[in-house]
């Protein structure tokens, strides 16, 4: 995983924000890493049990928090639906 150092500018305009818009830039932060997250890696298996991994072993989060935290991007990247395929 990269390092992430926020700037100086963005720092002191999150400070700034109020709490709707500091919600709408982490969504769009957490969208941007969840995007290049997915272009980094060759399927979106491999991502899934990437992400599951780290999940478990950085954080100590169990199988069923783990897999609906996994659920969580594509709701988020689909609009606030989750993908269904048929």
């Amino acid at each position: 995983m990269k390092n992430y150092t926020l700037p100086l500018s963005t720092y002191s305009d999150l400070k700034k924000m109020s709490c709707e818009d500091m919600a709408k830039w982490a969504a769009d932060l957490f969208a941007k890493g969840v995007k290049a997250g997915k272009a980094s890696v060759t399927s979106e298996e491999a991502f899934v049990a990437s992400l599951d991994a780290v999940l478990k072993s950085t954080f100590d989060i169990g199988d069923t928090r783990a897999e609906a935290i996994i659920k969580r991007p594509g709701e988020i990247l689909n609009g606030g639906k989750e993908e269904t395929t048929k």
